[in-house]
């Protein structure tokens, strides 16, 4: 049987919530279309080219690779679902305006990341030298399992120490440091290296927060919650969690909890998701 592999995006997926992870991940139910996830791309797109040109733009620049990816991913957007009015938004706004607002809120959030970035103290680490560690690729073995995933940023300071960092152009900060703790373990994998702290950089703030303790994150736990994450999804143990999450949940039309017997939609399950 293929193995499929995990990420911090699936884990934080299926602990929010089973029934979805089980719609989204294995019946591939058809998903609602949203505007942050296209303002969070462009916005992550923009700061990686910056980045990665090793600053030789300014902001206007980076202000037209955020449209240009905007513009890609709306449109692939609208193939899925070309009806905007069936689009979530983040509250009462209607679709339409909430699309318009975020491209806006995204250019501006993109500008002013050039702002902080050229007066901030610490500057993007190169664990090798000419190569940022911009969206820097990982795969982590955890007893068997293979973790995949992205570090937006590792970043270093003037005396020298390092911190794992991720960009959120959303207006809620995570709940724990979870996420922060994966990409620690990764680094230390890849290059040997280990910072113990991250941080969230706050795209609504134009602030990174303050530095995340990840020591009780140790190697050992975090792997146990991915083997147990791994166990339950192979045998099919998807419990719903009904609450705050259920209003920007992007297959919730398709779930039990809202009447519908989820499992008689006509979509293939495998356990290899």
């Amino acid at each position: 049987m293929t193995v499929a592999h995990r990420s911090v995006s699936q884990y934080g997926s299926f602990v929010r919530c089973g029934e979805a992870y089980r719609l989204e991940k294995i019946a591939k139910a058809p998903q609602n279309q949203a505007g942050w996830f296209i303002q969070g791309t462009a916005y992550h797109e923009a700061v990686e080219k910056w980045e990665k040109s090793h600053r030789a733009y300014g902001p206007d620049q980076m202000a037209e690779w955020f449209e240009e990816a905007w513009e890609r991913e709306h449109a692939a957007a609208l193939a899925v679902e070309p009806d905007v009015s069936r689009w979530l938004t983040g509250g009462t706004t209607k679709p339409e305006n909430d699309l318009k607002k975020r491209r806006e809120r995204g250019r501006d959030q993109v500008e002013a990341y050039f702002e902080y970035a050229i007066e901030a103290p610490e500057r993007v680490w190169e664990p090798i030298e000419g190569q940022p560690a911009v969206e820097l690729p990982f795969t982590l073995i955890l007893d068997g399992i293979e973790v995949r995933g992205f570090i937006d940023q590792v970043v270093e300071y003037p005396d020298g120490h390092l911190r794992v960092r991720d960009l959120k152009t959303g207006t809620k900060l995570p709940d724990t440091a979870f996420q922060l703790a994966v990409y620690d373990h990764a680094l230390n994998a890849m290059f040997g290296e280990k910072p113990g702290f991250g941080d969230f950089f706050m795209a609504k703030n134009n602030l990174p927060t303050d530095p995340w303790n990840l020591q009780d994150y140790s190697l050992e736990k975090v792997t146990r919650w991915f083997r147990n994450m791994d166990k339950a999804v192979r045998l099919g143990l998807f419990l719903p969690n009904p609450g705050d999450a259920c209003r920007t949940c992007t297959v919730r039309r398709f779930c039990d909890f809202n009447g519908v017997d989820a499992r008689q939609f006509p979509y293939e399950e495998s356990v290899n998701a």
